[in-house]
């Protein structure tokens, strides 16, 4: 089943999270293994958390099977699932 992205009308009526841990335990129980934790990097304003919200699974498994194999990935791969960035107090960036 194919889930739509989040609009940015969605993102604006998401609440105000105060930690990434509130954040993660309102995407993980909106979406639940839709939502993936991808990898965390150090910026200078602190932790970022950067995760996929996967929209398309047929596509999205493909495209990590490809990527595995070969090394490189389709459009369709990149459009299989949203970006979504966490920092550690709880602000979130949606890529649209």
């Amino acid at each position: 089943m194919e889930m739509r992205w989040i609009s940015k009308q969605e993102e604006a009526e998401l609440p105000t999270f105060n930690s990434h841990e509130e954040a993660i335990n309102y995407f993980e129980e909106k979406y639940g293994e839709k939502f993936v934790f991808e990898e965390s990097a150090e910026t200078d304003n602190g932790l970022c958390f950067f995760y996929r919200l996967i929209t398309d699974e047929e596509a999205y498994i493909k495209g990590v099977t490809d990527l595995n194999a070969t090394g490189n990935v389709g459009m369709e791969f990149k459009k299989s699932y949203q970006p979504i960035q966490i920092m550690e107090d709880g602000s979130i960036q949606i890529a649209h």
